[in-house]
Formats: structure tokens, C-alpha cells, sequence
């Protein structure tokens, strides 16, 4: 099997209201995303999304003709070119999505599939107060998350909030 092309189709969300990340100084208008498309001679695609991927076209040519389950050696080009240059990461992520069509397998199982479920947790990263934030993980716990994740380096489990 070999990579046939590679194509991004670059989107924008609009955050309204903005979106005042914790780690932003200025809040967040939009959210950039960029789709991946890994194409194969055989007909498989594979999807990848995440960062914006700009700059990558002139870096296609390491992956176009090359055998997409040789996700290793992509994966040594892609963190070279994100020394130079941006970080190309959602283009493993369709690299792996292949893999599983082509084994006709979950990425997960490829994985070693150790877990059946996944629980989930509620994850707040918009900078609020103290007394907001407190009334957001109240309100995830009454909607049934029983752990939570806050910017800034409050762990939320069980109910209670501890800062590391």
C-alpha cells in the first residue's frame, strides 16, 4: 500500500461568546482546525485533526509514494519538520486511522487495548474565579462526571478540588 496524496481542509469555528482560555491573554474570537486526509492506492483513507498544519505542502513529498503502515519512519519525519517548522501530529493520527482499516481493527486494539470503557471527565479550561469555577464543577458533577481537569493545576476527583 502506498500514500497517493495527502489533503487539508483548513477550518475555522467561531467562538461566540470568545472563549477566555486560561492560558490565552487575549480570549479566543475562533477555533482553527485542519482535517487531514491521508489517501492510499487501495482505496483506504485515513482521517487525522488537530493543528493548523500550515506550511506542510512543502513537505508532502516525504510521505507521497511511501508505505503508510511504516508509521515509525513517519513518525521520525514528522517530529524533524516540527523542528523547522510547524507540528504536523493530526497526520499521524490518520497514519493510524489506515493502520486500523487495514487490519480492520480498531485503533484502540493496535494499541494493546487495555481498556473496554473509558471513563470521562468534565475538563474546564476558561479562566474564571474561584466561586465560578466551583458552581462549573458542581454542575458537571450533577450532570454525572465523576473526575474533572482545570487549567492551572487543580485536579478535581471524588467531589473534591486539590492543586498541585
Amino acid at each position: 500500500m502506498k500514500i497517493t496524496a495527502i489533503s487539508l481542509d483548513r477550518l475555522r469555528l467561531p467562538l461566540d461568546p470568545a472563549f477566555a482560555a486560561a492560558w490565552d491573554p487575549v480570549p479566543r474570537q475562533h477555533f482553527d482546525a485542519t482535517v487531514v486526509r491521508v489517501h492510499t492506492d487501495e482505496g483506504i483513507t485515513g482521517y487525522g485533526s488537530g493543528d493548523t498544519m500550515d506550511g506542510f505542502g512543502s513537505y508532502a513529498g516525504l510521505f507521497i509514494g511511501e508505505d503508510p503502515l511504516r508509521i515509525a519512519q513517519h513518525v521520525r519525519a514528522i517530529e524533524t519538520i516540527a523542528f523547522h517548522a510547524g507540528r504536523y501530529w493530526p497526520l499521524e493520527a490518520a497514519l493510524w486511522d489506515i493502520a486500523g482499516k487495514a487490519c480492520g481493527q480498531p485503533v484502540a486494539t493496535l494499541f494493546g487495548g487495555s481498556l473496554q470503557k473509558m471513563p470521562c471527565y468534565a475538563s474546564f479550561g476558561e479562566a474564571k474565579g474561584p466561586s465560578e469555577r466551583a458552581h462549573a464543577v458542581l454542575a458537571a458533577m450533577a450532570a454525572g462526571f465523576r473526575a474533572g481537569a482545570a487549567a492551572g493545576g487543580a485536579r478535581i476527583a471524588g467531589g473534591t478540588a486539590d492543586r498541585n
